[in-house]
């Protein structure tokens, strides 16, 4: 009777030192995470549509558009971990649903903070639902008219760009331009603005020069012009594509025209999500 009892308390023992060193390492897991050494850009595959995912060295993350269905929800669980269900900013470029629908579930099962929208967005009944829904949440909802500027850290920070103030003319297409300024990198996403966009933007001095640059309009001829691609001047095009789509995203001129000028270029039809990764 004595050795089995003292057979079970070893194997006690041996447990608790188990589930001890487990839990230390999944203390040091969430301690890694939340206070991460690098920036971590996610361009997420989700089909034809937008969705990229930030995570920058401070522990924020941010979703800039959530494509056009729940395949945001997977794409989420391999790029963020299990327990991490806080999401501080999601920024939607624009209205139509290849960049919205997909959010109106992020914000049902992730405690998201901050929605920032464009003020000129007509309504639809997929924007009115988002809108709903984050009321109910208790998110903080941002329509911007003008600019924005995030601050993450002393080296880190966002500045959306609404380009209507821009005087340009209304298009459905025209999308709030993001440029991510972190860890010695830039980064540029505009949506779907037109060729048009581009040009005002150009124009207005904000400063679009960038390290990587998510293709315009998933790379549609009518956007990513060679004024706007030399003026940018990335070192990576990252094109957000579902494969064979019936809009024949991205166009051909348009792979040509970075490839003349010497702009590496990379397809997530192709290589599904692509993460950048700086440290």
């Amino acid at each position: 009777m004595n050795n089995f009892l003292l057979k079970i308390k070893k194997n006690i023992k041996k447990y608790l030192v188990i589930f001890g060193s487990a839990a230390v390492i999944l203390v040091g897991a969430l301690h890694i995470y939340n206070e991460p050494q690098y920036l971590e850009i996610d361009f997420l595959d989700v089909g034809q549509g937008d969705a990229s995912l930030i995570k920058t060295p401070g522990g924020q993350v941010i979703l800039i558009d959530g494509g056009p269905d729940n395949r945001i929800l997977r794409r989420l669980g391999e790029s963020l971990p299990f327990y991490e269900r806080r999401i501080d900013y999601v920024v939607l470029s624009h209205y139509h649903e290849d960049h919205l629908t997909g959010l109106i579930e992020i914000l049902k099962r992730y405690k998201v903070k901050n929605l920032i929208y464009s003020i000129d967005s007509p309504a639809s009944p997929a924007l009115t639902e988002l809108l709903g829904v984050a009321q109910t949440r208790a998110v903080s909802i941002s329509p911007l008219r003008e600019r924005l500027k995030i601050v993450y850290a002393d080296d880190c920070f966002m500045d959306i760009l609404n380009p209507s103030i821009l005087g340009i003319k209304k298009d459905d297409n025209n999308s709030l331009a993001a440029r991510l300024d972190c860890a010695g990198r830039r980064f540029l996403f505009t949506g779907d603005n037109s060729a048009a966009a581009e040009k005002a933007l150009v124009a207005s001095g904000w400063g679009i020069a960038a390290t990587v640059f998510k293709a315009a309009h998933h790379g549609s001829n009518s956007a990513n012009s060679e004024l706007f691609l030399i003026a940018v001047n990335p070192r990576l095009m990252v094109f957000s594509v579902g494969a064979d789509n019936r809009f024949g995203h991205p166009s051909q001129k348009v792979l040509d025209r970075a490839a003349e000028l010497g702009i590496e270029i990379k397809r997530t039809d192709q290589l599904g999500t692509i993460k950048v990764l700086s440290r």
